[in-house]
């Protein structure tokens, strides 16, 4: 038996078991083995950044604006991450689709 005490210190630590997308054949260099939408939103989050940066500095930007974009910012970079994730399962698989073409 363990003790409760072991259980509630125990850490429980997510690690991805994906490998990392490395791109072999890129058809289109502007987009760099990744997707127009990949590299839509790396764009969209470079601008909301700046913006964010520049709320910051501004004397005149009110609180409610920077949380906005606070706000914008973690939408943002929730759908990079969610979206990257899930295409590197489906880029790095191996004979997934095997099947398919019999």
């Amino acid at each position: 038996m363990t003790d409760s005490t072991d259980i509630e210190t125990k850490k429980e630590e997510i690690s991805y078991q994906i490998p990392p997308y490395r791109p072999q054949h890129i058809l289109s260099p502007e987009f760099q083995g990744t997707s127009n939408y990949e590299m839509g939103l790396a764009d969209l989050l470079k601008e909301k950044s700046r913006t964010l940066e520049n709320l910051r500095q501004n004397p005149e930007s009110t609180p409610i604006q920077i949380q906005q974009a606070e706000d914008d910012l973690k939408k943002l970079e929730t759908l990079y991450e969610n979206y990257n994730i899930g295409m590197n399962v489906f880029r790095t698989a191996k004979g997934g689709r095997d099947k398919i073409r019999e």
